[in-house]
């Protein structure tokens, strides 16, 4: 099996788009062995960038189960002195229940700036508001309505979580025919990233490994999905590596 290796003291570590779907998901042994490993090298701030699920309801105490073993790692990441963010995906509903529970903080898919040391600071945000359309927007609107939440909360909790994971695979299928506009998310993330203040952004949702520097020294980064697992890290020196599993 696969695992991560980390620098020692990382500022930040930053996962996105694991896409679990089981508690028996090789993805997900591999997801609760980076967090351990973040916390044995002492990381300062650890992100889930969103769609660490397929589906996730919190407000639904199934799912709290199903995934104990993560949530308990972070909070054991938490209890070691390590900021601890995950923020709201487009599979993710509810998650703001789990800061009843848990000891991390759940962040808004609009994302939050981070600051480091150095006076590095990076807007963190999930993506997927970056270029929403009319149909994403109503459809998103409906879906995380408090009527929804709660008829969701009274479903069965196994039928819904066998429901919205095959929506999810008919879903996937038909990104694959998706032609991404590279030209208008970097545009997008630009006026994100002049509206925050920040002077780097990190974002998911897209799949895609974007790296792109300007010229007035402002950064755009996105973490990929765990098709081909990697984190993003922002070493205690300032420098940002994209890290993968070794064998």
């Amino acid at each position: 099996m696969k695992v991560f290796y980390l620098p020692k003291e990382p500022q930040l570590v930053v996962a996105s788009d694991v896409h679990v779907r089981t508690e028996n998901d090789d993805r997900y042994k591999l997801l609760c062995q980076l967090v351990d490993e973040a916390k044995r090298v002492g990381a300062k701030t650890f992100v889930l960038n969103g769609d660490i699920f397929d589906f996730f309801f919190g407000w639904g105490r199934y799912f709290r189960l199903k995934y104990s073993r993560l949530l308990n790692s972070l909070d054991e990441l938490a209890k070691s002195g390590t900021t601890v963010w995950f923020v709201v995906g487009n599979h993710e509903f509810g998650l703001e229940a789990l800061e009843r529970h848990h000891k991390f903080s759940v962040i808004p898919s609009e994302g939050r700036v981070w600051k480091g040391a150095g006076g590095i600071s990076v807007l963190i945000a999930h993506g997927d508001l970056l270029r929403p359309d009319f149909w994403y927007n109503l459809f998103r609107a409906v879906v995380r309505s408090p009527v929804v939440n709660v008829l969701a909360w009274a479903f069965p909790q196994g039928l819904l979580d066998l429901f919205t994971l095959w929506f999810a695979s008919t879903s996937r299928k038909k990104d694959k025919y998706r032609v991404l506009n590279h030209r208008k998310i970097i545009d997008s993330a630009l006026m994100r990233l002049k509206d925050s203040g920040a002077d780097m952004i990190i974002f998911g949702h897209f799949h895609h490994p974007y790296d792109e520097s300007k010229d007035d020294g402002t950064r755009f980064l996105s973490v990929t999905s765990w098709d081909k697992p990697s984190c993003l890290v922002v070493g205690a020196d300032g420098n940002i590596e994209r890290v993968h599993p070794a064998d």
